[in-house]
Protein backbone atom coordinates (compact mmCIF):
# COMPACT_ATOMS: atom_id res chain seq x y z
CA UNK A 1 0.00 0.00 0.00
CA UNK A 2 1.31 3.54 -0.75
CA UNK A 3 0.28 6.51 1.14
CA UNK A 4 0.24 9.99 -0.69
CA UNK A 5 3.24 12.22 0.54
CA UNK A 6 3.03 15.27 2.55
CA UNK A 7 3.91 19.09 1.53
CA UNK A 8 7.53 18.23 3.01
CA UNK A 9 7.88 14.96 1.57
CA UNK A 10 7.07 16.02 -1.72
CA UNK A 11 9.39 19.39 -1.42
CA UNK A 12 12.13 16.89 -0.92
CA UNK A 13 11.36 14.88 -3.80
CA UNK A 14 11.09 17.62 -5.99
CA UNK A 15 15.20 18.99 -4.51
CA UNK A 16 16.12 15.47 -5.10
CA UNK A 17 14.22 14.96 -8.39
CA UNK A 18 15.83 18.22 -9.73
CA UNK A 19 18.84 17.14 -8.90
CA UNK A 20 19.48 13.74 -10.76
CA UNK A 21 17.75 15.94 -13.44
CA UNK A 22 21.03 17.35 -14.66
CA UNK A 23 19.62 18.94 -18.41
CA UNK A 24 16.71 20.29 -16.66
CA UNK A 25 14.16 18.87 -19.12
CA UNK A 26 11.74 18.01 -16.21
CA UNK A 27 12.80 14.21 -16.60
CA UNK A 28 15.11 11.89 -16.01
CA UNK A 29 17.08 9.55 -18.11
CA UNK A 30 18.49 6.35 -17.92
CA UNK A 31 21.97 7.75 -18.57
CA UNK A 32 20.91 10.43 -15.13
CA UNK A 33 19.96 8.10 -13.18
CA UNK A 34 23.41 6.07 -13.92
CA UNK A 35 25.30 8.87 -13.44
CA UNK A 36 23.80 9.58 -9.80
CA UNK A 37 24.17 5.52 -8.90
CA UNK A 38 27.95 6.02 -9.88
CA UNK A 39 28.29 8.60 -7.77
CA UNK A 40 26.69 6.78 -5.03
CA UNK A 41 27.84 3.76 -5.04
CA UNK A 42 31.08 4.07 -7.40
CA UNK A 43 31.90 2.59 -11.01
CA UNK A 44 33.91 -0.28 -9.17
CA UNK A 45 30.97 -2.00 -7.05
CA UNK A 46 29.88 -5.74 -6.54
CA UNK A 47 26.40 -3.90 -7.41
CA UNK A 48 24.92 -4.03 -11.65
CA UNK A 49 24.19 -0.46 -11.82
CA UNK A 50 22.93 -1.76 -15.54
CA UNK A 51 20.26 -3.73 -13.31
CA UNK A 52 19.53 -1.07 -10.80
CA UNK A 53 18.48 1.33 -13.20
CA UNK A 54 16.50 -1.02 -15.42
CA UNK A 55 14.22 -1.99 -12.26
CA UNK A 56 14.19 1.74 -10.89
CA UNK A 57 12.31 2.46 -14.37
CA UNK A 58 10.24 -0.46 -14.62
CA UNK A 59 9.23 0.77 -11.24
CA UNK A 60 8.76 4.33 -11.91
CA UNK A 61 8.26 4.87 -15.85
CA UNK A 62 4.60 4.56 -15.59
CA UNK A 63 3.79 5.49 -18.96
CA UNK A 64 7.01 3.63 -20.65
CA UNK A 65 8.33 6.45 -22.37
CA UNK A 66 11.71 5.90 -21.03
CA UNK A 67 11.83 8.78 -18.78
CA UNK A 68 10.76 8.83 -15.17
CA UNK A 69 8.84 12.75 -14.57
CA UNK A 70 8.34 13.72 -11.19
CA UNK A 71 4.65 13.49 -11.21
CA UNK A 72 5.68 9.10 -11.77
CA UNK A 73 8.11 9.84 -9.05
CA UNK A 74 5.81 11.18 -6.69
CA UNK A 75 3.04 9.08 -7.57
CA UNK A 76 4.56 5.82 -6.23
CA UNK A 77 3.85 7.62 -2.84
CA UNK A 78 5.54 5.75 0.31
CA UNK A 79 5.28 2.52 1.04
CA UNK A 80 3.22 1.53 4.29
CA UNK A 81 5.61 0.19 6.28
CA UNK A 82 3.17 -0.59 9.28
CA UNK A 83 1.30 -4.25 7.86
CA UNK A 84 1.46 -6.58 10.40
CA UNK A 85 2.27 -4.69 13.66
Amino acid sequence: MTIPLNQQETEELRKFFDEIDQDNNGKIDRQELKQLLETIWGKNTDIDITEAVESTFNKCDLNDDGFITFDELASLGKSDSRSGD
